[in-house]
């Protein structure tokens, strides 16, 4: 099914042939149950013998122990969200609080903001575990070293071993899970601080599944492990017996206690009065893990997030000007490679290095100005948009861009500006100290764990030919990866859940993704949801012209309307419309519209911009309507019931119903409240000049450097300073686009 690992993977060239599925074998169908057989297998027992050694690709019994994670994690969420009393929030702040569907909404807001401040203190203690437990001690990569220390071959040599003994706590592991999800950053951040073994041992399947109950799926752990953690880390094993938050002051370097949240309080759970749309703990609430963090030092100091933003930058620079550590996002190349640079001095991603520091060592005008600006914020007047500002004018600075390349040339080169982009990205709604915020990766995770709860494919006595065709269909997305390296292929469910399971074995994805593509494909956890509900129907289109086999095998009204924006175009085309005709005539005399495998939708975020966003998800709602006209006629004309429009109009949060006037399956997650967080998992600002964009010079308005432009090999159309499209891993799009374009690492993506 799949091509075995290479030696190395820049030696799998051009030259070598793509291992692509016969188009005339198509994968078996997903079986369907039957709860009167007598013969049906013990699913529990075939859970303790599951192999789990080491694969190159992922296999069936690895997809079975991911599923029982992602179970874990499921059960995890519920016990969390629903202690009342939990950090202080109680179930009773919703009592008496208007209409019986107010008071639903506002108990499933409850319920989230309990896993949002429990999913803020875990990603604090993977951090701590990072530090303490992974590979500590290792040196951070130096620039004087990186040409010896580059190599596209970073997938060979020792990794770590884990045991039951050694495992850190559920939450940790959870971070982690999403961590290795977004697998360029995590790459990036592993070569950056010298953890190479812990990105090359991934997630030890064995290990994890073992302490997994086959049963219960509750995560069990050992006295060995819990002393290990608590020694090493000084944290306790429990999440929820972690006490305030210890930051350090910027000015006095002081240790201060702050509180986790604000929400703890009935007043919190009222409408505020500057906004009715919002509640009162949005605007006041200031605890460590609410959006309006605010604590004052005995030293005078207001810390809030965005001064947390300051510091890593500061620090970041800091380092660079005296240890010669690159800045973060400065170290893969476009297709996501740790190249190897011919000459460091012209290394396009070592760019805002060069910019930043200059080319000797007195510091340069520009690391000047950048240490008096976050120095002297200490208090409340600066934000990284001074940042972005103070970079701006140096770009727009010939002279300066032409020393800072060591008087080769004065213009920037789309390659550098990409860099530049990409180093920003590091910094805008995230203070933490790797590529991402981890907060916000765990949540946008939370989606895609609920879908495989419902489809509840681990209870299947069916899951092991089910991981089977879904590996068959996972090959045939990465051939279409490779056919198109500048479009957006978007996955399904079952896609989704082979591909989770690669990443989660980081250095046998990257030598697939590299043999296959070229490219180490990027995992973007975030796509305008508009962008790709259109990638998906592209996807679908050319998965059936590829193969001749339906791509979502789900019967709810948005996948119909989807296959019924292009078969009847196939048909005409190429005339190959009976055996498409007779897999949907199967398809709806046994899917359940609610359990089948459609898009998986778990990084769509709703995008802020000056565009009107309403005209273009009008335009998208049309278009979704006259297919699903089309296809409502065609069922009518097989004497089939018409797929169902009201599916989604409640989405149950937390479990409570929430009234949708309009959802479908390609939309962010109904179940994420922006302001519960202290940075909005679900959303970006794409509007030119908006905090989180690209500078000017680098990059123009058409991608958030926050949020879409994380990973972004993707390209500057044209090279100029448009919209951020390019060929690999932007933010959907079709290569060298404008807005949030992005040929490749979408989810999908070509690079």
């Amino acid at each position: 099914m799949f091509e075995p690992r290479p030696q190395d993977p820049q030696a799998a060239g051009k030259d070598l042939p793509l291992s692509t599925p016969p188009r005339d074998s198509p994968p078996p169908t997903y079986a369907v149950n039957d709860s009167n057989d007598s013969n049906v297998p013990d699913i529990t027992a075939a859970f303790s013998n599951l192999n789990l050694s080491a694969s190159h690709t992922p296999t069936t019994d690895q997809c079975i122990a991911h599923l029982k994670l992602l179970e874990c994690f499921h059960q995890l969420r519920e016990d969390i969200a629903s202690r009342d009393g939990l950090f202080g929030i109680r179930d009773d702040f919703a009592a008496e609080k208007g209409t019986d569907r107010e008071r639903a909404e506002l108990l499933a807001k409850i319920r989230e903001k309990r896993w949002a401040i429990y999913v803020a203190r875990a990603a604090k203690r993977f951090e701590r575990w990072w530090e303490k437990c992974v590979e500590p001690g290792t040196q951070m990569l130096n620039q004087r070293d990186i040409q010896a220390t580059l190599d596209p071959k970073a997938n060979h040599g020792p990794s770590l071993a884990y045991g039951c003994d050694n495992l850190p706590p559920l939450d940790v592991i959870m971070v982690w899970h999403a961590y290795q999800l977004n697998p360029r950053d995590f790459f990036e951040d592993c070569i950056r601080y010298g953890k190479l073994k812990f990105w090359r041992t991934g997630l030890p399947w064995a290990a994890v599944n073992s302490c997994v109950e086959n049963d219960t799926f509750d995560f069990m752990a050992t006295k060995e492990a819990i002393q290990s953690f608590e020694s090493q880390t000084g944290y306790p094993w429990n999440n929820i017996d972690q006490q305030d938050l210890i930051i350090k002051c910027p000015k006095c370097f002081k240790l201060h206690s702050v509180p986790w949240t604000g929400w703890n309080s009935a007043s919190a759970w009222v409408k505020y009065s500057g906004n009715m749309e919002k509640l009162a703990g949005e605007a006041n609430a200031a605890g460590f893990a609410d959006k309006k963090f605010c604590f004052t030092a005995p030293c005078g100091v207001e810390m809030d997030h965005e001064l947390l933003k300051i510091m890593k930058f500061r620090h970041d620079i800091e380092a660079l000007r005296w240890k010669d550590i690159p800045m973060p996002g400065t170290i893969l190349n476009l297709e996501g490679i740790p190249e190897k640079p011919r000459d460091i001095k012209h290394h396009y991603p070592l760019f805002p290095n060069r910019l930043i520091r200059g080319p000797d060592s007195n510091p340069s005008a520009l690391y000047q100005s950048l240490d008096s600006a976050t120095a002297t914020h200490f208090g409340r007047n600066k934000t990284m948009s001074h940042i972005r500002a103070e970079i701006e004018r140096a770009l727009a600075d010939k002279s300066y861009v032409k020393k800072a390349n060591y008087n080769f040339i004065s213009a920037i080169d789309r390659k550098e500006k990409i860099a530049v982009r990409r180093m920003m990205s590091r910094y805008w709604e995230n203070s933490s100290p790797f590529a991402l915020d981890l907060v916000g990766a765990v949540i946008r995770q939370g989606s895609f764990i609920e879908k495989m709860h419902s489809i509840d494919w681990i209870h299947s006595p069916a899951a092991t030919s089910t991981m089977k065709r879904l590996l068959t269909k996972y090959s045939r997305y990465f051939a279409i990866l490779a056919a198109y390296p500048t479009q957006v292929a978007v996955p399904t469910l079952d896609v989704d859940l082979a591909w989770h399971t690669h990443q989660l074995s980081p250095s046998t994805y990257y030598a697939y993704s590299v043999l296959q593509t070229q490219k180490f494909i990027d995992h973007d956890d975030k796509i305008e949801e508009t962008k790709l509900s259109s990638a998906f129907e592209w996807t679908s289109k050319t998965y059936q012209k590829m193969f001749n086999e339906l791509y979502s095998e789900c019967t709810c009204w948005y996948c119909e309307a989807i296959r019924e924006s292009h078969t009847s175009s196939l048909k005409r085309v190429f005339g190959a419309y009976d055996q498409i005709d007779d897999q949907l005539s199967r398809l709806h005399s046994a899917s359940d519209p609610h359990s089948a495998p459609h898009i998986s939708a778990h990084n769509a975020i709703r995008a802020e911009t000056n565009d009107d966003r309403r005209t273009r998800e009008g335009i998208m709602q049309m278009k979704l309507e006259r297919d699903y006209k089309k296809a409502a006629q065609r069922a009518r004309k097989k004497g089939r019931e018409p797929p169902a429009r009201d599916d989604y109009m409640y989405a149950y949060a937390w479990g409570y119903p929430m009234y949708m006037p309009y959802y479908a399956p390609y939309m962010g997650d109904p179940c994420v409240t922006g302001g519960m967080y202290a940075s909005n998992p679900a959303c970006a600002n794409m509007t030119t000049g908006g905090i989180g964009n690209c500078c000017q010079g680098a990059c123009g308005g058409g991608v958030a450097a926050g949020a879409c432009a994380g990973n972004g090999a993707g390209g500057c159309a044209g090279g100029a300073a448009g919209g951020c499209g390019g060929s690999g891993g932007g933010c959907g799009g079709g290569g060298g686009g404008g807005g949030c374009g992005g040929g490749g690492g979408g989810c999908g993506g070509g690079g």
